[in-house]
């Protein structure tokens, strides 16, 4: 697995939107220590993005995974000289990211049935995991956490929304995320507009096994239940 990326977004200062970004790297290190609690000793780069009227971004690519629920830190401020800023998680912002940007990924109602090198296995057909498999904290009892996963993904093509893993539905989510129609389990469209033939689950773990990018020992049980549907519709010839 890759090293922690950590995307944000600057958006104010002292209240106003930034029109003119001016921070640089020297003031990144600032946000590192307020609000991460990191300092450069665990960072290999950093790369900013300047955007006029839009604030300014800045991409952390550390030497080590650092456990950082991305989810509590929507929203976060810091200090410069007089000045206080703000801004916002930049996967959790915005309009959808395009293949090739950096998203956050969920994995959500997860039961704790899978490892999670088993769901990073999983991911990792549809683009590079590039960050480590946090559990989102448990909002109303301290030092536990929920079934649910956030990470950051560098997309490569688009991830269904459930996928068949070793015998259980993992289910997906993040922005602009294709829709998968609920008769054709096709992704793209919705059921009232599907002209496909309906499909059941065995029918939609047998795509994902016809198309040859997982090994069958990734859909656990459902592996032998195709293939034993397989042989009773289709019994051998003497």
């Amino acid at each position: 697995m890759s090293k922690n990326l950590f995307l944000q977004k600057v958006l104010t200062k002292n209240g106003v939107i930034l029109k003119s970004p001016t921070l640089n790297t020297i003031d990144a290190v600032e946000i590192l220590k307020q609000v991460f609690g990191l300092t450069t000793k665990v960072v290999f780069g950093v790369a900013t993005n300047k955007s006029p009227g839009r604030g300014i971004g800045f991409t952390f690519k550390l030497k080590q995974n650092i456990k950082i629920i991305p989810s509590k830190l929507q929203e976060f401020s810091f200090i410069i000289g007089e000045s206080k800023f703000t801004g916002r998680l930049l996967t959790n912002v915005g309009i959808a990211p395009s293949l090739g940007e950096l998203v956050q990924v969920s994995v959500v109602r997860t039961n704790f049935a899978l490892t999670e090198d088993q769901i990073a296995l999983w991911l990792s057909a549809y683009g590079q995991v590039a960050s480590s498999l946090q559990y989102r904290e448990n909002p109303e009892i301290s030092d536990v956490v929920e079934d649910n996963i956030d990470l950051l993904m560098r997309l490569k093509k688009h991830i269904p929304s459930v996928l068949p893993a070793y015998g259980k539905k993992l289910n997906i989510r993040y922005k602009g995320q294709p829709i998968l129609c609920s008769k054709c389990l096709i992704a793209g469209h919705v059921r009232k507009t599907c002209t496909s033939t309906a499909n059941n689950w065995m029918g939609y773990v047998k795509m994902f096994v016809d198309s040859g990018l997982f090994h069958h020992s990734m859909f656990g049980v459902w592996y032998e239940y195709l293939k034993e549907q397989e042989s009773t519709q289709n019994p051998p010839t003497q």
